[in-house]
């Protein structure tokens, strides 16, 4: 008779992630909801059928094939990869050590300019000129203006500042609140009156178009930054304020999508330092939300100063101690009793509860979460060294929807920063931070046994040695020492419960028991000297500068077998209680892990400012990849037009090429030692006596060189200043990415490209790696910006993109015998309408009002079909053809300001998703699931409440 599927169950088992992820900390084996089921009538065959990956029949009679292949490879320790000695960061301290002292990049601070003149326009030198705030250690610098009467303050802190001008004859003239960015120049030319003796003090203008900036960037201060609702308190959180940036999921989680770029192609900066994992490409630090002075994000555009990745480049600016002490506290608090019932939260538990329990069912998500924060910073000398250091716990117990699982965590954030003032024109700063946090039993799934669970640490610190000199007002030395350390460890919650089993049978969940098969270790080290030398020449602006970073990567996984148990499934199609159906995966496992590679950065670059109306930017830069041997050069370019020369609009357009850097991960991933399948097959009533069958033998290939992955983008935009403080924008933003990386599973070998060499002989199946993708991104944007005025302040956007390739991740695992996998489409992440808002309003009686209000439209999925026995994308439907429903969060915080004295007290009442929206992250796919097809098997939270309080003084 012929076969017949029969449909007993329907359900997703992601497979290729469980037995071929082992070695990282990708996989999610909670994933697994359901298992579609061939059931043949003669041979009682079947065949687990994961989404992409084609099913193993089970023989029906016969000898299986590789039968007499029984022997499997031995697993090998992996060797060195050849880099770097591990003696250079040694002499490399030493050496900087000995040629002077060390700074960070010139993104954490700005420029004040400009001219002193007359009442009839001449130009007054001699002129004693003084720019003083608290952000600088001395209190204030100095100097005289030349015989054009201009003045430079070059390599100047971020900060709020006032500049004084004094000279024989004059009244004193006096800007305050003058507001500087980074890499801002603010320019300022005084006119002194004559005839007064009284000093003259004018408010700084804000300065809400740079007509020198031919980037994309906006950027936030310290205040905008503690007003903030953010659900989890983490600065991540901060991206989703500005223009271009969608959320990779739910509201709730810390990735990031920013004009179209993939999640790991976005670079953090702290003070200046890069602290991206160097593994997984995404950011490797925690920074408290209190510690913020400034945080800026560039789009699009950037210098050469700023490479590695291709994406946007988040910069964060932390604060520094002040001739005051300062100390402040913020608590903040909420449980599950403080929030709602999900709206249409039905809909969900019917079609995502695996374990098909009601019993254990929430209408809410269970948590308990807190956040206890301190920051204290002062005067050690004062106007000589100063001190800034903050901290902060959280608690995490987090639930699931579906069961009464808890996984709990604690995070501890901290950071330390000395800033000392060698000389006036000579600054030294030590900053110091760390991340480490624990988490127990990380699962949530009432289906695994109890004890089978996984625990997991991690964190790192972070030490910068960092000083500017400047050697006079047209030139600067800007030099950047940083260590970044990293670490993390999974262990099974508990040892010694035997091989990690899934068990599966007909009309029951499936059950997880065992010890958690993961068990790793990882610790990695970036080591980073930097140089870059700033000259002001007439009307240019150079800069020249040098990194160099030395990476080191240790670790070892020790992956057990894991089992795939279906004898319950055969005992009742045979009706024999001794039949037995186990496939077993073996990782070859322990693997080790022990490289050291570099990275190597010359860039060049040049603002020319032409006259009054037009400023040019550009330059090349050239990175070197040890891990991949790859040298490619970036050249940009950029132009900034000011119609009326009056600083209040301009027109801008900027071109250029961005490389990423290719992460650890991805090219340790490809040395893996593979993964053996063996199966036991016993039906005695019927005679079959089948154990420890090759069935698979998977291997790591490479399809030619990896390269680095890079975008060639323009960009053109309009600014202009309107009434009432508010600045308008508008601009369109285009690229084309090239060198994308990419993954494939490869059952058939046939498939394999004519490029890809050291298959194992003894391989039946492939993971296939290649930096061959492509994609490409258009945008239309239009954002505002209002600064504080009449009690009210807000920075919204709205961009109308598409974003399209043919892999939406690095590691997609894209089936390549899937006709429709690889098809040129629109991305999983894209999100044609995105909306993003954020403000605060000043009330009477002290009351604040801050929201964040963001729309998205849903995510790209492809659905699913079962064909021949296999799960594949329905050629009909075809890939990322189907749309979620709409994301979108209101999010409020009310406080209520109480003042006595020196100090200041707030409480807060935060919400979260105010208005309840259903805000859906995944569906099931599968069309065969009938009714649940397209239904939210995963959310975000509902309405939430917090509390919380403030103290500074």
């Amino acid at each position: 008779m012929d076969s017949q599927i029969t449909t007993y169950e329907i359900v997703y088992l992601h497979i290729f992630t469980v037995i071929n992820c082992s070695h990282c900390s990708r996989f999610d084996i909670s994933n697994i909801r359901h298992i579609t089921i061939q059931a043949a009538e003669s041979g009682h065959g079947l065949s687990c059928a994961p989404p992409g990956v084609r099913a193993w029949r089970a023989p029906g009679s016969g000898r299986p094939r590789w039968a007499d292949d029984a022997a499997a490879r031995r697993p090998t320790m992996r060797p060195s990869v050849p880099g770097v000695p591990r003696w250079l960061p040694v002499v490399a301290v030493v050496l900087m050590a000995a040629v002077g002292p060390l700074f960070a990049q010139a993104n954490v601070t700005g420029v004040v300019k400009g001219y002193v003149t007359d009442s009839f326009g001449n130009f007054v030198p001699g002129a004693s000129v003084t720019l003083s705030s608290p952000a600088l250690v001395s209190g204030s610098r100095e100097l005289l203006t030349d015989a054009e009467g201009s003045f430079l303050f070059n390599g100047v802190p971020v900060g709020t500042y006032s500049l004084r001008t004094e000279v024989l004859g004059y009244p004193p003239y006096e800007i305050v609140e003058i507001q500087l960015n980074p890499a801002e120049t603010r320019v300022f030319d005084i006119d002194l009156p004559e005839g007064l003796e009284e000093t003259i003090t004018v408010v700084a203008e804000k300065h809400l178009v740079d007509t020198l900036d031919t980037s994309l960037r906006e950027v936030i201060d310290a205040a905008y930054v503690n007003r903030l609702p953010l659900f989890a308190r983490r600065y991540q959180q901060i991206l989703t304020l500005f223009p271009g940036v969608s959320n990779a999921e739910g509201f709730s989680l810390a990735q990031y999508h920013i004009d179209g770029s993939r999640t790991t192609q976005n670079g953090f900066r702290l003070d200046g330092a890069t602290i991206n994992d160097q593994v997984t490409g995404t950011f490797g630090l925690n920074v408290n939300q209190n510690a913020i002075e400034r945080f800026e994000l560039t789009t699009s555009g950037y210098m050469p100063e700023y490479g590695e990745q291709s994406g946007g480049i988040a910069n964060i600016i932390t604060k520094s101690g002040t001739n005051e002490f300062e100390f402040f506290y913020s608590g903040f608090y909420r449980d599950d009793s403080f929030s709602s019932s999900i709206s249409g939260v039905d809909r969900v538990l019917a079609n995502g509860d695996a374990d098909r329990d009601s019993s254990n069912n929430h209408t809410s998500l269970p948590e308990t979460q807190q956040w206890q924060e301190f920051a204290v910073g002062g005067p050690i000398i004062k106007d000589k060294l100063w001190f800034f250091s903050s901290f902060q716990y959280w608690q995490e117990d987090v639930g699931s929807l579906f069961n009464d699982s808890i996984s709990e965590g604690e995070r501890y954030h901290g950071q330390f920063k000395l800033t000392y003032q060698v000389s006036p024109n000579n600054t030294l700063v030590m900053n110091f931070a760390t991340d480490p946090a624990s988490f127990s039993n990380v699962i949530t799934d009432a289906r695994y046994d109890e004890g089978t669970n996984l625990d997991q640490t991690q964190g790192g610190w972070f030490a910068q040695f960092r000083d500017t000199h400047v050697f006079g007002p047209n030139m600067m030395l800007e030099s950047q020492l940083f260590i970044h350390h990293q670490y993390l460890t999974a262990r099974p919650s508990e040892d010694n419960l035997g091989d990690f089993t899934l068990t599966f049978g007909y009309g029951v969940p499936t059950r997880f028991s065992g010890t958690w098969f993961n068990d790793q270790d990882r610790s990695t080290d970036r080591i980073r000297l930097s140089e870059a030398l700033t000259v002001q020449k007439g009307r240019h602006t150079l800069k020249a500068g040098l990194d160099y970073s030395y990476l080191d990567f240790t670790g070892v996984n020790r992956a057990e077998n894991l089992l795939l148990d279906f004898s319950p499934m055969l005992q009742d199609d045979t009706g024999d209680p001794a039949a037995q159906f186990v496939f077993t995966y073996d990782y070859l496992t322990p693997e080790s892990t022990d490289r050291t590679d570099s990275e190597t950065a010359l860039y060049i670059q040049d603002t020319w400012v032409l006259n009054e109306h037009v400023t040019l930017r550009g330059g090349v830069r050239m990175d070197h990849q040890s891990i991949i041997g790859d040298t490619n050069v970036a050249p940009r370019f950029g132009m900034a037009v000011d119609p009326g020369g009056k600083g209040v609009s301009k027109i801008f357009v900027n071109v250029g090429r961005y490389y990423d850097n290719v992460f650890t991960d991805f090219v340790d991933f490809q040395e893996a030692d593979g993964t053996i399948g063996t199966y036991t097959y016993v039906v005695p009533s019927a005679g079959y006596y089948y154990y420890d069958v090759p069935f698979a033998n998977w291997d790591y290939v490479v399809d030619g060189n990896i390269e680095a992955p890079y975008k060639d983008s323009w960009t053109l935009g309009y600014e202009r200043e309107l009434p009432g403080s508010l600045r308008l924008g508008v601009s369109t933003t285009h690229w084309e990415g090239k060198n994308q990386l990419r993954t494939f599973l490869v059952e058939d070998l046939s498939l394999l490209p004519s490029g890809v060499e050291d298959l194992d002989p003894l391989a039946t199946a492939a993971v296939l790696f290649d930096s061959k993708g492509t994609a490409d991104y258009q945008d239309f944007k239009v954002y505002f910006r209002k600064a504080l005025r009449s009690r009210f302040e807000f920075l919204g956007s709205y961009t109308h993109s598409r974003v399209r390739g043919d892999a939406s991740e690095d590691f997609g695992f894209t089936d390549r015998s899937d006709p429709a996998a690889g098809d040129f489409t629109r991305l999983t992440y894209d999100r044609p309408d995105v909306v993003n808002l954020s403000g605060t309003v000043f009330l009477p009686a002290r009351f604040e009002l801050t929201g964040i209000y963001r729309y998205l439209s849903g995510r790209l999925y492809s659905p699913l079909t079962v064909a021949s026995g296999f799960i594949q994308i329905d050629p009909q439907e075809g890939k990322n053809s189907q749309r979620m429903a709409s994301q979108q969060s209101l999010d409020l915080s009310l406080a209520r300001l109480f003042r006595t004295g020196r100090t200041d007290i707030k409480a807060f009442l935060q919400v979260f998703n105010a208005t309840n929206h259903l805000n859906v992250i995944e569906v099931e796919t599968l069309q065969e699931a009938g009714p649940s097809f397209g239904e939210p098997v995963r959310v975000d939270p509902g309405r939430t409440l917090q509390v919380g309080l403030e103290v500074r003084f």
